[in-house]
């Protein structure tokens, strides 16, 4: 069983990764972030979060080091850049990557961190601010199952919807699934949205009519609400989800796969991406459909 005595570090400390550090903190576990913008920094502290600016010195006083950042170059940066994670002569036995990254990169990463004595979980998310903030995200994991178990207390607090899925990589690949499916949904609202129009129906009586039908999901329920509501404030950015739809696309790729869906749905969501959504919640690409049909 881990101790409460365990010290933690988060680097990424956004929307989704700022209240999973919050509520650990407020569980009792010691926990401490790393930002290089000072201008962050009042925030975490006002949040329970301790700073510590300097990345070495940051690394030495961790033994779980948790990732919540945008890419794959980030963590590939953390992890094995020129001041990176391995670099370091004292460092933390643990690494729970909770960014959405490429799977084949986390393999490699994982290997090349287990030759460090370090283990290495990739657990990505889903569920938004939302699930951040009450501690009820999904969270997918890969990495090796007794690590896994070792930090179950950890991922208890932050998700009440948590699946082993297999070896190092399989979280990620579980959550490209995720993204697929949560992207052609969204399109699916916004093209369903458009047909509403197209007749001057209701739209908030034509959600409410699927939420009670095989059409109910999560998107209809939150993302088609946000449409009603013009409220785009981010619970997950479009240039987030925009990213994550390019790892599908490039996994696709090498994989030698054809997911004309999915090539759909990534080309709305660049364009909803440069059409200056990028910064709103990804229910935004609903304009991008509305768009198309004018």
């Amino acid at each position: 069983m881990l101790s409460k005595k365990v010290k933690i570090g988060f680097i990424g400390t956004g929307i989704i990764g700022l209240p999973m550090a919050k509520n650990l903190s407020e569980n009792h576990y010691d926990i401490s972030a790393y930002s290089r913008n000072a201008k962050y920094h009042t925030n975490i502290k006002k949040n329970g979060i301790k700073v510590v600016r300097n990345l070495k010195d940051f690394f030495c006083k961790i033994d779980i080091l948790i990732l919540a950042v945008s890419d794959t170059k980030d963590v590939k940066g953390i992890l094995t850049g020129r001041n990176g994670l391995v670099k370091n002569a004292i460092k933390p036995s643990i690494v729970i990557d909770m960014s959405t990254i490429c799977p084949i990169e986390t393999i490699k990463l994982s290997k090349l961190l287990k030759k460090n004595n370090i283990s290495m979980i990739d657990a990505p998310v889903s569920g938004g601010e939302i699930g951040a903030i009450n501690g009820s995200l999904s969270i997918m994991i890969g990495g090796e199952e007794k690590i896994v178990k070792k930090v179950m207390p950890i991922l208890k607090i932050l998700g009440d919807k948590i699946t082993y899925i297999g070896s190092s990589g399989s979280g990620q690949v579980a959550k490209a699934c995720n993204q697929i499916i949560v992207a052609q949904t969204l399109n699916a609202v916004s093209e369903a949205f458009v047909i509403a129009d197209k007749f001057n129906v209701d739209k908030a009586n034509i959600r409410s009519a699927l939420l009670g039908g095989f059409a109910n999901s999560k998107v209809l329920d939150t993302h088609a609400k946000r449409i009603l509501d013009n409220n785009f404030k981010p619970g997950f950015k479009t240039k987030l989800h925009a990213k994550d739809l390019r790892i599908v696309k490039n996994l696709a790729n090498k994989k030698n796969l054809k997911l004309p869906g999915t090539n759909l749905v990534n080309k709305n969501m660049k364009k909803c991406n440069q059409d200056g959504h990028s910064e709103k919640d990804s229910s935004s690409y609903y304009y991008i459909v509305k768009k198309q049909n004018k």
